[in-house]
């Protein structure tokens, strides 16, 4: 997050919803047409080189014209970056070719300020002001009507007005576009805010867009434990595919990262870019007491040398009103201003209560799967285990009494070797599921397990696929596997295939899962929509859409975030 006084970094898309394009090329078209025809009523200006400056006007309403034309085969595009330019050198053409300072066309140049600020940014807005007074300025006294009186109010007041209604237009453009970034932030921690990914993987996640948001060098999280640990959780550039794991790390490494007063959030630029001031600059305010302090600026200094950079902010991480570490957003392209931790710490404060809610569900789950395992590990044990047990008795004597039989005393043996082995098949089992932590099976075991059973029960030939390294936690694995079992019962149930295909693919940040099926007469498939695995798919953050294939069989495709 960058202050509203900072530009938007080169290479940085503006934010999308900020401006309408084909608004911005309605507006422009008005605009030309509007001064075409108002000359044309009331001909007093231009007072020279009428022709001139009627054909100039012309082709701007004639360009104008083309950019709204060409918005319209290109819905929810913003204004081109070089628009608002190409607009000032239409603006200056006029001025020139008119009455100087005193032209009418004067006020045009605040149409291509306002498209700048409000779709760029501050910087854009502010770079755009500046460069109309000041060409302003030099065009309209080059171009003043020879025989005229020289009108100084004019020539000075005029570019006064550009700069600083100017800076204005450009502050609440990118106070704007500030605020809807921010806004819409705060609705991704919302969205990534979901027990179904557990702990890690949720501020993961949210360490990542706040890294993003800021365009920050990286994202840190020191937590002290309550045994008198320290981890440390750390999302840099180029960090974005996989999740990011505390770390612990010894009390040395981590105390200097928490040398601040624990109610403390504060802003640090070491290099601060405004050229007259020549030494670092902190600014810190106390929580607690509500009003501003230079306590800790001796240790700001310290933390960035140890991270490394030339700016940081951060604030206070509180669980329950105990102090338990801090967060740090390391690096910018602009200097962090207050407000920038100000935002931080309202992220923090909205994070604090969905983790702690996370984190509760989290252990009733892990509670009740624990349960679960146990009364398992009892049922298979009175259930199966025990008639084993007396079944291989039962052998035992047969086998004692037939010995003589030969034939039959092989058969014996041979069936009690099966049974023993059932036994201590289902024996390591019943051990496995009660080992805390253990027996949980990864998703391609459950998915070929289920596939194979799939097909002896229905003759339907299956085959799994997999590209690249499949690597989720168990409750997305369960949700995959549900999703499965949904589209093969739609195979089943909704057509007359012979054969289907389930794939996994992960890469980019996301798992995708394919169920396919052949197509044995050829027609299409009627349309429908897989409601339970896109509802599933959804309260993960992804999307599942049915696709039909050139060979004519159909797919659905489930994309999930990880």
């Amino acid at each position: 997050m960058k202050s509203t006084s900072a530009s938007m970094p080169a290479g940085r898309e503006p934010f999308a919803e900020a401006l309408d394009g084909r608004m911005v090329c309605r507006m422009r078209l008005v605009l030309a047409v509007s001064a075409l025809l108002t000359i044309y009523i009331d001909p007093s200006e231009p007072n020279r080189l009428v022709a001139v400056t009627y054909g100039s006007l012309i082709l701007y309403s004639l360009y104008s014209a083309a950019l709204y034309l060409r918005s319209g085969r290109r819905v929810g595009d913003g204004p081109s970056r070089t628009a608002h330019w190409i607009d000032t050198g239409w603006y200056l053409l006029l001025v020139a070719l008119s009455s100087g300072t005193s032209s009418i066309f004067f006020f045009f140049f605040f149409f291509s300020i306002l498209v700048a600020s409000f779709h760029w940014g501050f910087g854009e807005g502010v770079r755009v002001a500046v460069a109309s007074a000041l060409l302003f300025t030099v065009i309209g006294y080059a171009t003043v009507p020879a025989g005229r009186a020289f009108e100084l109010n004019r020539f000075l007041l005029r570019p006064v007005y550009l700069l600083v209604l100017g800076y204005m237009i450009a502050y609440w453009g990118g106070l704007e576009i500030e605020l809807k970034r921010r806004l819409a932030l705060l609705k991704d921690v919302n969205t990534l805010s979901n027990p179904r990914f557990g702990v890690g993987h949720t501020i993961s996640t949210i360490m990542k867009r706040v890294r993003e948001h800021y365009d920050a060098d990286a994202c840190l999280l020191v937590v002290r434990g309550s045994g008198g640990d320290y981890r440390l959780t750390r999302v840099g550039r180029g960090d974005e595919a996989g999740e990011a794991r505390a770390e612990a790390v010894p009390p040395e490494a981590a105390l200097p990262f928490l040398a601040l007063p624990e109610s403390v959030a504060a802003v640090y630029n070491a290099h601060p870019r405004a050229r007259f001031v020549r030494r670092p600059r902190y600014v810190a305010h106390d929580l607690a007491a509500g009003a501003e302090t230079g306590e800790g600026s001796e240790a700001a200094g310290r933390i960035a040398v140890a991270l490394d950079a030339d700016s940081f902010a951060t604030v206070p991480l509180l669980y329950r009103g105990a102090f338990v570490g801090r967060a740090y957003v390391v690096g910018c392209h602009s200097d962090f201003a207050w407000r920038d931790a100000g935002f931080l710490l309202h992220i923090v404060e909205h994070v604090t209560p969905v983790l702690d809610n996370v984190r509760l569900l989290d252990r009733l789950a892990t509670n009740a799967a624990e349960q679960e395992r146990q009364k398992i590990a009892r049922d298979i044990h009175d259930s199966v285990i025990q008639p084993y047990i007396g079944l291989q008795y039962k052998v035992a004597a047969v086998r004692n009494k037939l010995t003589a039989g030969g034939d039959v005393a092989a058969d014996l043996d041979q069936l009690f070797e099966v049974t023993a082995g059932e036994i201590t098949g289902l024996r390591r089992y019943v051990h496995t599921l009660k080992e805390t932590g253990g027996g949980r099976d990864d998703l391609l075991s459950a998915v070929r397990r289920y596939v194979s059973q799939f097909q002896d029960n229905y003759g339907i030939a299956v085959r799994v696929e997999t590209r690249n390294e499949i690597n989720v936690n168990d409750r997305l694995a369960a949700e995959l596997i549900q999703m499965v079992h949904e589209g093969l019962s739609n195979v089943r149930k909704h057509t007359e295939a012979a054969s289907s295909l389930v794939s996994f693919e992960s890469g980019g940040g996301r798992i995708v899962l394919r169920v396919e099926n052949d197509n044995p007469d050829g027609r299409p498939a009627a349309p429908f929509v897989p409601r339970s695995i896109t509802e599933r798919a959804e309260n993960l953050g992804g999307r599942a859409r049915v696709e039909a294939t050139p060979g004519g069989s159909t797919a659905i495709r489930v994309e999930i975030p990880l």
